[in-house]
């Protein structure tokens, strides 16, 4: 028997290949959130993972496809997006607004990551645990 979670994360490869094989679309991309805080809506891209090593820094970001699909979103509707990040080395939760770290420096990585400095990045606090 498959389980909710499943279904539903099938529902979600189903949708994927429905609009591909049936609409002709500029960008296609999946937010991890959508946000209304005070009026004011942000798309939240959240990312768990061991940060960039150096070379060039310590640093954490995104495939070059989703910061396009977000930066275009972005410019098309006003929505920002928040860049959050949870450090899996120390722990604590990063964030800046992507829009704000695509201007500062960042790399390009052989794979199509796009690395931004971790000093680029607001730390948040402690990441909550799992339960």
């Amino acid at each position: 028997m498959v389980s909710i979670t499943q279904m539903g994360i099938d529902g979600e490869k189903m949708a994927r290949i429905f609009i591909k094989e049936n609409y002709n679309y500029d960008t296609l991309f999946q937010a991890d959130w959508l946000l209304k805080i005070d009026g004011t809506w942000i798309v939240i891209e959240a990312k768990r993972k061991e940060p960039f090593a150096p070379p060039p820094f310590w640093g954490s970001g995104l495939n070059i496809s989703q910061v396009k699909s977000r930066l275009k979103f972005y410019h098309d509707t006003g929505i920002r997006c928040l860049l959050l990040y949870f450090n899996t080395k120390d722990g604590k939760v990063y964030a800046n607004w992507l829009d704000v770290l695509e201007e500062g420096q960042k790399y390009d990585t052989k794979n199509g990551i796009r690395i931004y400095p971790l000093d680029n990045f607001d730390c948040l606090g402690d990441a909550p645990r799992l339960k």
